[in-house]
């Protein structure tokens, strides 16, 4: 049995690259998850089928093997148990558990940001306190990903259905319900040292698919200067507050002219390839960058906003109901093919988004007129064949 030095907390295929990272420097690195059949058990030095969810199991390990460092993967759960680990034992790389259930609890972040004055959308935990908010509204689970246990409620009536889907979605049982805002989605991904952004990108970001979980994406190559500062700013602001350690603040806002609603923050690494969507536009080693802290090892930041050299959209192929995934299909592409990560075979079931996906494809254009008038329209050249008959999803 190998031994190994570091722990990720997620071996799926999104945690590939943050594990490549880590291999390339010579860790040697053991995964964990509770999926056998996740690739990075076939990567890492070590593999280890475990819940990461189970915080005392994780722990024991980590102790019973002696392992000095310890990552999040691609989802808030790999970085809460993470952070709760490396409080108990002091390792480098994550925020104190309370600040991390600040940030990552959709009901924290909008009592803490409402009583900071930053722009989110107003928001109550309590059903009976629904009334405050004009409609229509979203109720969420506040510890739910991917969209997932997410309704939009136009009228009074709906809203207990609303609340008891919400709550349960959610490992807690918890809801939040607060305003919709109109506008377009983005993320803005951040890298801190010492307290400040030393890097950042802003993206543009689709649901085309299911309306709550992003498919496609690329560079915001049109935001306005004016609307970057101001974002830059305000969570510039949230790291400064809260005492931020080094590492990535991802936060995903909504957008309309140059105001802006924060929606959702996390400190792990974004999901579904989003660090191979910089990579590929920018050049910029977003991996690397995001395992550094855990790592202790030092990065150098040329650039707070390196320019895109090159127009890359990422989509993520999924199906709005149950279907057999037999091929994935390429209708008259706008773009050239890049890269095709697929993550189905041939027979499997395709479930619905946002529980299932069949793949994530990055393509290229030829300038940004055409990245950014071809990218929210993907999954029409990206299709699920379901029948070597010639019938699609």
């Amino acid at each position: 049995m190998s031994t190994i030095d570091a722990l990720m907390l997620d071996a799926g295929f999104s945690a590939l690259p943050l594990l490549e990272a880590c291999l390339e420097q010579g860790i040697a690195i053991g995964v964990c998850s509770g999926k056998p059949g996740d690739p990075g058990h076939i990567r890492a030095t070590r593999s280890i089928v475990e819940d990461y969810s189970d915080k005392e199991a994780i722990l024991g390990i980590v102790r019973k093997e002696n392992i000095k460092i310890i990552l999040p993967g691609v989802t808030d759960v790999s970085y809460e148990t993470g952070a709760w680990v490396a409080e108990s034992l002091g390792m480098p790389g994550f925020d104190s558990v309370e600040t991390t259930n600040i940030l990552l609890r959709k009901d924290e972040f909008r009592t803490y940001a409402q009583r900071k004055g930053l722009p989110v959308p107003t928001a109550v935990r309590d059903i009976a306190c629904a009334g405050q908010l004009s409609y229509p509204i979203l109720v969420k689970p506040v510890d739910a990903y991917s969209g997932r246990g997410i309704t939009l409620v136009q009228c009074e009536q709906d809203i207990l259905p609303a609340y008891q889907m919400a709550a349960s979605a959610s490992a807690s049982g918890q809801v939040v319900i607060e305003e919709f805002k109109q506008g377009s989605l983005h993320s803005h991904s951040a890298f801190i040292r010492n307290g400040e952004i030393v890097c950042e990108f802003f993206v543009n970001e689709y649901c085309t698919v299911y309306p709550y979980q992003v498919d496609s994406s690329c560079i915001a190559h049109q935001m306005s200067e004016t609307l970057k500062n101001a974002v830059s700013d305000c969570i510039n602001s949230i790291v400064a507050d809260l005492k931020l350690c080094d590492g990535l603040l991802h936060t995903q806002f909504i957008a309309n002219g140059d105001n802006f609603w924060l929606i959702e923050l996390t400190r792990r690494c974004p999901g579904d390839l989003y660090c191979q969507l910089i990579r590929y536009s920018t050049d910029v080693p977003y991996a690397e960058y995001f395992v550094a802290p855990f790592l202790s090892s030092s990065t150098i930041f040329a650039n707070k906003r390196p320019p895109a050299h090159h127009y890359v959209a990422r989509h993520t192929v999924s199906v709005s109901e149950k279907t057999i995934f037999n091929a994935l299909r390429y209708h008259q592409l706008p773009g050239e093919l890049l890269e095709s990560v697929l993550l189905k075979k041939s027979g499997e079931m395709l479930n619905p988004a946002p529980g299932d996906r069949a793949a994530v494809v990055f393509m290229t254009f030829s300038d940004q007129t055409q990245l950014l008038g071809n990218t929210e329209g993907l999954k029409h050249h990206l299709t699920v064949s379901h029948s070597f008959l010639g019938k699609t999803k």
